[in-house]
């Protein structure tokens, strides 16, 4: 049975694709931080479908404890045929003589570096698949929210490198979200960001949807690397 690890796993677009792959027939190891409870709940909610469902707890800032998570993981389930680094954060806006250095470190620490870690540790493997969840805030500039541009656009800038570097054993690809809406779990980002009006298929986007561009790039031939794919709603093509 196929086997995919996936950071950030118990809310919003991470809980989807755990949903997603589980449905699929495959085995999901998925990391959270500070979710326990919903993370919990996950895995009940995944108890009788018929495939393995594990969660580890670790801060994915912190590469020992994701190396370390990773390899329990890999203990409990087997080596993953596919890794998505999905965990991120959308920092409040600031404005630039509010933002600190600090905080640009930070957020590249939690949306950039986790994906210099899972390679690393996935290099070693003989083989794989790596999806990052970049954004389309690594294509446009959003006015005051500098560190999380920078992160995802260097976070899309790394997987085009680790992509070249880990050929031809392993496919690094990205998938960027547009503003994706979870009812029962909703974000600020949601609204902040676009208006409906502005988004060409007349709708927010939803973690399943998200899920059929990372379940594209898990199956898809692995001649295909180093590509980013944007799930908008051709909200890009009106900007």
């Amino acid at each position: 049975m196929p086997v995919v690890f996936i950071t950030g796993g118990s809310r919003r677009i991470g809980k989807g694709l755990v949903h997603g792959f589980a449905r699929k027939g495959w085995d999901v190891g998925f990391i959270y931080r500070q979710s326990r409870q919903q993370a919990l709940l996950l895995q009940n909610q995944l108890a009788g479908s018929g495939v393995k469902v594990v969660a580890e707890q670790a801060d994915i800032s912190n590469e020992h404890e994701l190396e370390s998570a990773l390899t329990n993981l890999d203990t409990l389930m087997g080596s993953p045929d596919v890794i998505v680094s999905n965990a991120g954060v959308f920092p409040q806006a600031r404005g630039l003589l509010e933002l600190t250095n600090s905080d640009v470190m930070q957020t590249l620490a939690v949306n950039t570096l986790p994906l210099l870690t899972i390679a690393r540790w996935y290099k070693q493997r003989p083989t794989g698949r790596i999806i990052a969840i970049s954004s389309l805030g690594a294509h446009e500039i959003w006015k005051n929210r500098i560190e999380y541009g920078v992160s995802k656009t260097a976070l899309v800038r790394l997987g085009e490198n680790l992509a070249r570097t880990m050929a031809p054993t392993h496919t690094v690809n990205m998938v960027a979200p547009g503003m994706i809406a979870v009812p029962d779990d909703p974000s600020p980002a949601e609204t902040e960001v676009s208006l409906l009006h502005t988004i060409p298929m007349g709708r927010y986007g939803s973690p399943e949807d998200i899920f059929d561009a990372v379940w594209f790039f898990a199956t898809a031939s692995p001649y295909i690397t180093g590509q980013s794919l944007m799930v908008d709603g051709g909200y890009h093509l009106v900007r």
